[in-house]
């Protein structure tokens, strides 16, 4: 019977899957009108239409749509290629598994949008073509050249020593600050803090307190899975934190969490506490963007990916300060992980549509297209090319604080990234509570890192047990 409901219930996920991958946010054909018929090329023209699954929202789905145009109207009209762009929610690697359990390759995308944490089930999927295999097979037309991708981003990508995808959207986490209210609390606007001990200094100054309430908090920061990640990234002796065993997931499957033995964990919260003792730290994110555009805190880390939302919010109000991630000390290296995305190709047994899709692929990371990115969205560009154009020195000397994040990518290790921790959804809740409690006074900073690590690890180990 659980095994009739079990079928029974992929059945109906397959079904409402392949219901949605006909017209959800579709990206119309200019010459028809219509969507494009994913499957073969088009008898009348000679057309390929193939299919390109993202998870792009807000500004990178305004982006995404524009570019996937752009495909369609300049190189795919020349050489017969039309992008069927489709929205598949937050994360594109839950629907191919769906269609995985159901033995249904035929349904999937040329090209699919993927995070770096999906890497380990995407190599799993007998449809895949590994950008390793792309550029060694010598089946496709190479434009856009491996050498010409900066070593961070390939490494985000690999993963048993295999380069899977190509990287698409890059970003690393940035310190925003209102430069105005820095100059009136007596601090050097021009000089933001370095260190977790100066962030401290910062966030009790900048802190405005009327009686026993706080009208401004100096700062806004809900620590999450990504924002401890990349506070750890140098908190190493090596200058490079894992954060898990396995190099962090990427060298072979992790297993556990390495931040509790090696000690970076705790060497991090001593220094955050210095932060919460200010009594000037709110540890809730309620609006933290809307909240600093208000003037209701100080400073807030945020993506490069909203620079221009960060940009746009403070315009006219305050004078916006963009500075790297500071060190957890004097000792330690400053730097972040890559964050973002990355584009994978499936075979669909054509080599015409495999050629097709790579080539799209290549136009999505051309210079010209994460310039584009870069522009409007705050993406880095994953090609060492476009750093080199006039279009970016043009930008850059427009708007310096865009080079923040390029700097910082350029002074991080190559091996500092987000880890492949498979569950890390679980890290997400265990980071957020902890540090909400611990900041609350709920809890003892021992405990805030002993239910990190310990509450991780008996459940990776449950999830590894049930999933093989």
């Amino acid at each position: 019977m659980k095994r009739f409901l079990s079928i029974a219930l992929s059945a109906l996920m397959l079904l409402a899957l392949l219901a949605g991958c006909g017209g959800q946010n579709n990206t119309s054909d200019p010459g028809s009108g219509t969507s494009g018929d994913t499957g073969t090329p088009d008898a009348a023209n000679g057309q390929i239409t193939i299919e390109y699954w993202n998870s792009a929202e807000g500004a990178m789905a305004t982006s995404t749509e524009y570019l996937v145009n752009q495909f369609n109207e300049t190189v795919g009209k020349e050489k017969g290629i039309f992008v069927n762009s489709v929205f598949q929610g937050g994360d594109v690697v839950e629907k191919l598994k769906t269609l995985v359990q159901a033995n249904d390759y035929k349904n999937f995308p040329d090209v699919g949008q993927i995070y770096a944490a999906g890497l380990s089930t995407v190599l799993q999927m007998e449809n895949l073509v590994t950008l390793d295999a792309i550029y060694s097979s010598g089946e496709y037309e190479i434009s856009l050249s491996k050498d010409d991708i900066y070593d961070n981003f390939l490494r985000s990508y690999t993963y048993e020593g295999q380069l899977i995808s190509l990287p698409l959207n890059a970003s690393t986490m940035l310190m925003y600050y209102n430069k105005d209210a820095a100059r009136d609390a007596g601090l050097d606007p021009d000089a933001p803090p370095a260190t977790i001990a100066e962030l401290a200094e910062w966030t009790d100054k900048l802190t405005v307190r009327e009686g026993n309430s706080v009208s401004r908090y100096g700062l806004n920061l809900q620590m999450d899975r990504y924002e401890l990640v990349n506070f750890l990234a140098g908190v190493s002796d090596t200058g490079c934190n894992y954060i898990g065993d396995n190099g962090g997931g990427r060298d072979a499957m992790m297993t556990k969490l390495t931040i509790g033995e090696d000690g970076s964990l705790m060497t991090f919260l001593d220094e955050w506490e210095k932060i919460i003792a200010t009594g000037g730290y709110k540890a809730v994110n309620d609006d933290e963007r809307g909240e600093f555009a208000n003037g209701l805190s100080a400073i807030n880390f945020q993506s490069s990916a909203q620079l221009a939302a960060m940009t746009n919010n403070a315009d006219g109000k305050f004078e916006l300060g963009v500075a790297a991630l500071p060190a957890c000390s004097a000792g330690y290296k400053a730097g972040a992980a890559v964050g973002g995305g990355s584009i994978a190709m499936f075979d669909k047994g054509d080599a015409a549509r495999r050629q097709a899709a790579w080539e799209f692929m290549q136009f999505m990371a051309s210079a010209d297209s994460q310039m584009y990115l870069f522009e409007h969205n705050g993406y880095l560009p994953v090609c060492k090319s476009a750093y080199e154009s006039d279009a970016y020195k043009a930008f850059i000397a427009e708007n310096p604080n865009a080079a923040v994040a390029v700097e910082q990518l350029n002074n991080s290790d190559p091996g500092m990234q987000e880890p492949m921790d498979l569950i890390n959804w679980e890290m997400n809740t265990l980071c957020k509570e902890n540090f909400i409690a611990w900041t609350a006074g709920e809890i003892t900073k021992q405990e805030c890192h002993d239910n990190i690590v310990d509450g991780f690890n008996a459940k990776l180990t449950e999830y590894i047990r049930a999933n093989g």
